[in-house]
């Protein structure tokens, strides 16, 4: 019994320190393909790129491989102040959805995005895109830097 209880928490231990790697903390710290903000989703990373009045979407697997969006829909929320805006996401060629809407570009800005792929139950995400992000050396890329791949 004594046996058991030590490996549930070896076991325990090990997972925690393979979760913290995905925290919203490091993903900020990284540097994304698209310039945008990503989030973990499920199985998936979602990177988020706001520009006036357009919101893009790529989507990729935990290995961070394109997964296409074919099939797949989406929806934003996006919240500033008061203000409420839904935005509706349609596949747009390889990896990507976007949808157009009316949106303040503020740095208080939050989305939140649920996106069903095919046959599959919807994942959200939240996202603040416009915050401060911790400042990153200028020569490192950090896209892959203690990122486990499962």
């Amino acid at each position: 019994m004594k046996l058991l209880h030590t490996l549930l928490v070896v076991a325990a231990l090990a997972f925690a320190g393979s979760a913290s790697a995905h925290s919203d903390e490091y993903l900020d710290s990284i540097v994304t393909p698209h310039g945008g903000q990503i989030r973990m989703a499920g199985a998936y990373h979602f990177e988020l790129v706001v520009e006036e009045g357009t919101l893009t979407v790529y989507l990729t697997d935990h290995a961070d491989q394109p997964i296409a969006s074919a099939g797949t829909n989406g929806s934003a929320t996006v919240l500033v102040g008061k203000n409420r805006s839904t935005i509706n996401l349609a596949p747009a060629g390889d990896n990507r959805l976007t949808g157009k809407g009316s949106f303040a570009m503020d740095a208080a800005m939050r989305v939140v995005l649920s996106i069903s792929l095919p046959g599959q139950a919807a994942e959200q995400a939240r996202f603040t895109p416009l915050a401060p992000r911790p400042v990153q050396p200028a020569a490192a890329d950090h896209s892959h830097d203690d990122h486990h791949h499962h």
